[in-house]
């Protein structure tokens, strides 16, 4: 965790600095998992079935890819936001919310930001301010480095953002050093994967020194969204570390009975030598058109050599694998499709869905409903117009918004 906004000290400690370069590496693993790379995530069990099943003796494939974190990622991004967000401020400003809301696309960047939050832990909107139009868009986590005070994680001082830029044909760093009211931006070539030599004139990139913003909002512009965590991390944690393995095992169960299917799906004969015919050209004795192994003699009649799969038990190991899948997940069958019945009522599916949707709001009330409302108010602080109040009305069909007679809008001339 960095306690400064110094920026050599802070990414010199980073090459040691256990907490966050192993957040970052967690955050390479989850990405790939969800777009399906499993070569580097899941290494050892494709290099077991390699050794054991190796790729001249089969044409079935390797790896059997059943990507179960993208499913998992992309149901809970469709329970959060399928079944309406509305989002409400002071009447006289809910016509400017919309339109900012409809420029930006913001259900677009709430999808983006659900997806981030489920498969990386955390997740982050970001408002700005370009050419007098605001910007509301979502920040992937593998570049931002949070600031406490002195380690206290209920302290924050602040966010650094590092992006990679390429000016000239030349790498550099623009890293943002986010202050309540205001952005530091600096620029760094970078040498050798590090951070070498601080551009001075920065605005031939298209930015300034500081951005001082605090006239129209003096607070960040970078909102934390995290899943459920605990006291001692400022982190959330990822949908992925509690199911991993199991999904591991789940493709090797899968992988390794594909490949034995595949092996026997042109099974071999066995039987005497008196069954096969001579060569006279080589003096070997073969079986036309057919793998053949001898055993016995006396014209033993002959067999095909077929594989005992004990299919049941395959599918009893890998019923039990996805029950503990859901458990841990606290998604249901149902979430992918399985066993959906056409006469279920919408009280079975509570039912059904009811740890998925106790997650879901969870998850609102620890960081995204919070998010989401000073974000909102941010955007509209951009706008013009300060300490508007924001209520997130969250798939409740009678809701009803509080009735704000005694508050007044302060309009920024």
């Amino acid at each position: 965790m960095l306690t400064s906004f110094e920026t050599d000290a802070n990414f010199r400690k980073l090459k040691w600095q256990s907490e966050d370069t192993k957040r970052l590496q967690n955050y390479e693993r989850y990405r790939e998992l969800y777009r399906s790379e499993f070569s580097r995530p899941f290494r050892g069990v494709i290099n077991k079935l390699i050794r054991r099943y190796p790729l001249q003796n089969t044409t079935a494939q390797t790896l059997i890819e059943v990507n179960l974190f993208k499913s998992m990622t992309d149901f809970y991004k469709f329970l959060t936001t399928n079944n309406g967000v509305e989002i409400i401020t002071d009447p006289n400003n809910q016509d400017l919310w919309n339109k900012i809301s409809k420029d930006n696309n913001f259900i677009s960047v709430l999808k983006e930001v659900c997806v981030d939050n489920s498969r990386f832990g955390d997740a982050l909107f970001k408002v700005a301010c370009v050419n007098n139009n605001v910007k509301i868009f979502s920040v992937c986590p593998d570049c931002w480095f949070p600031v406490c005070e002195n380690g206290n994680l209920n302290e924050l001082s602040g966010h650094i953002l590092m992006y990679d830029i390429v000016h000239n044909g030349i790498l550099y760093k623009h890293i943002e050093k986010i202050h309540k009211g205001y952005v530091e931006n600096e620029v760094w070539q970078i040498s050798n994967g590090i951070l070498a030599n601080r551009v001075k004139n920065i605005e031939e990139f298209g930015l300034k020194d500081i951005d001082d913003f605090s006239a129209k909002w003096n607070d960040f512009i970078l909102f934390h969204v995290k899943n459920t965590t605990e006291s001692d991390t400022f982190y959330g944690e990822s949908d992925y570390k509690s199911c991993e393995s199991l999904v591991e095992e789940i493709m090797l169960t899968v992988s390794q009975n594909s490949k034995i299917i595949n092996r026997h799906a042109n099974p071999k004969l066995a039987g005497s030598i008196e069954n096969t015919e001579l060569n006279p050209l080589t003096g070997e004795r073969h079986f036309p058109n057919s793998d053949f192994i001898t055993m016995g003699k006396d014209g033993q009649k002959p067999e095909y050599i077929t594989a005992d799969l004990q299919s049941e038990s395959i599918k009893t190991h890998i019923d039990t694998l996805m029950q503990f899948f859901y458990i841990l997940t606290k998604t249901p069958p149902q979430a992918y499709g399985i066993d959906v019945s056409a006469n279920m009522s919408g009280e079975s599916l509570k039912t059904i869905l009811a740890s998925s949707v106790a997650k879901i709001k969870d998850i609102r009330m620890v960081s995204l409903s919070n998010a989401i409302e000073k974000t909102v108010e941010c955007a509209l602080a951009f706008a013009g117009v300060k300490n508007s109040k924001v209520e997130i009305n969250w798939d409740n069909e009678n809701y009803v918004p509080e009735q704000k007679t005694e508050e007044k809008t302060e309009v920024i001339e």
